[in-house]
């Protein structure tokens, strides 16, 4: 999987978000706010194609949270981010 390349992630007022462009912009309505760990996330998808495993091992590397639970999180992450077509497979 990997991002739709009309998301920008940008710095707003302290926080991180998901901007949409270009004909995303026609179809999703408004921005995304993300956790730290979420942006480290969406950075990795920006990079190119990634799976779940690779995303929650990067977020084990960084983090201090066990296995298990970095996956459960991404692939929850991962399903919203889908959901709203800012993930595309």
């Amino acid at each position: 999987m990997r991002a739709n390349k009309e998301i920008l992630m940008r710095e707003v007022a302290g926080e991180t978000v998901l901007i949409p462009t270009g004909s995303a912009a026609m179809k999703i309505k408004g921005m995304a706010s993300l956790s730290e760990s979420g942006a480290l996330v969406w950075r990795l998808l920006t990079e190119g194609d990634q799976t779940e495993q690779t995303l929650a091992d990067a977020i084990c590397k960084e983090y201090d949270i066990d296995a298990e639970t970095a996956k459960a999180d991404v692939h929850s992450l991962i399903k919203q981010m889908m959901q709203i077509g800012i993930v595309e497979e």
